[in-house]
């Protein structure tokens, strides 16, 4: 049995893109150290935070990565990484692979998914408060780590907002 050949592990500074909307995807990143966020920027220019992959994370544009067409998201580092980069040539031949080694890839691609439903359904019928909770749930390593406006931004509202929302959650949880 082969193992996936993960052998590509870069380095990236803070702020860099590694894909940008209406490019084809042409890898899947692994988080080793550091975070990343896919977003997409509207016609008024305005930027919408679709997901974040901190460690552990694996990230992607999957229609654009799968079925080669230009992707609807661009993904940034937002701190300094360290990435493994899963091109289309490794997943070849993938049934000769190890059973764990699939067994984990698929794991971390069906938690990205799981990830996008709930975030989905969370801006179709939470209050802030209640997506700020599921981000919380989702994303326990970045609520310190994050800047409360790419917090805000994830969950839709301003970041004095979301100072009120946390304000009012710190007084709830005193009482």
């Amino acid at each position: 049995m082969k193992s996936i050949k993960i052998n590509t592990l870069k380095t990236y500074k803070k702020g860099e893109i590694l894909l940008k909307q209406g490019e084809i995807a042409k890898y899947g990143y692994l988080v080793k150290k550091g975070c990343l966020k896919s977003y997409t920027v509207d016609n008024v220019g305005k930027e919408h935070i679709m997901q974040f992959a901190p460690e552990n994370w694996m990230i992607s544009d999957l229609d654009s990565f799968t079925n080669q067409v230009p992707s609807s998201v661009s993904i940034e580092t937002i701190e300094d990484c360290e990435i493994f980069l899963i091109s289309k040539s490794d997943f070849i031949d993938i049934d000769t692979f190890d059973k764990e080694v699939v067994v984990d890839i698929a794991n971390k691609f069906r938690n990205n998914l799981i990830a996008s439903n709930k975030r989905i359904l969370g801006l179709l019928s939470a209050t802030s408060e209640q997506r700020y909770i599921d981000f919380t749930e989702t994303y326990p390593t970045l609520v310190q780590r994050l800047p409360l406006k790419l917090i805000a931004a994830y969950i839709g509202v301003t970041p004095e907002y979301l100072s009120g929302i946390r304000r009012k959650m710190a007084k709830k949880s005193e009482n």
